[in-house]
């Protein structure tokens, strides 16, 4: 058995993807931690926090061969975000929210807003050219540089400025009247 500690990340992703347990140890081992104070930071409770990282790292072991990962600490923390606000809606029922105080109901309300909006982008990204919308999620979903995308998808730098500006210049033109009555 070799020390996994030395495996970059994509490397242990694809030894995972390939069924080997002991990659996931290392991922497990190596992202655990980050991801338990990332979802306690947000829950404030070291039972749920336990169980949102528990349910990311199952989740990532399950899909292991379905699952294309780009960058295994943004696809983590993606992960955890949404498990996160999984959690947080199962502490908060619909029914009760009639019965919050108003500042409390302004929030879910906003965030009910935010969750439509968020929908609302996605529709629009899918219709976007497959390259752009490509370059648009590894720019804004998985944080990756502009030289990291070119480098990735083999083309130059000025052409994921231009995929990004395209697809910017989409979501402004489809959501200016949403934000000019905000404003």
């Amino acid at each position: 058995m070799s020390d996994y500690s030395y495996y970059a990340d994509d490397e242990l992703v694809q030894l995972m993807g390939k069924d080997d347990h002991n990659a996931f140890t290392e991922i497990y081992n190596r992202y655990w931690k980050r991801l338990y104070v990332l979802a306690y930071d947000r829950l404030r409770s070291r039972e749920l926090a336990e169980d949102v990282v528990q349910d990311v790292l199952t989740g990532l072991w399950q899909r292991r061969s379905q699952t294309i990962i780009r960058s295994l600490p943004a696809y983590l923390a993606t992960a955890n975000r949404y498990a996160v606000f999984t959690q947080l809606s199962k502490m908060i029922p619909l029914a009760a929210v009639e019965t919050l105080p108003e500042a409390v109901q302004a929030v879910t309300d906003d965030t009910a807003q935010l969750h439509f909006l968020q929908q609302s982008m996605q529709e629009q990204l899918k219709q976007l050219p497959e390259k752009c919308r490509i370059v648009f999620d590894y720019s804004r979903n998985m944080g990756m540089s502009n030289r990291e995308i070119a480098t990735e998808l083999k083309i130059s730098e000025k052409a994921v400025e231009k995929h990004i500006t395209k697809a910017l210049h989409r979501l402004r033109l489809q959501f200016r009247n949403y934000f000019h009555a905000l404003f």
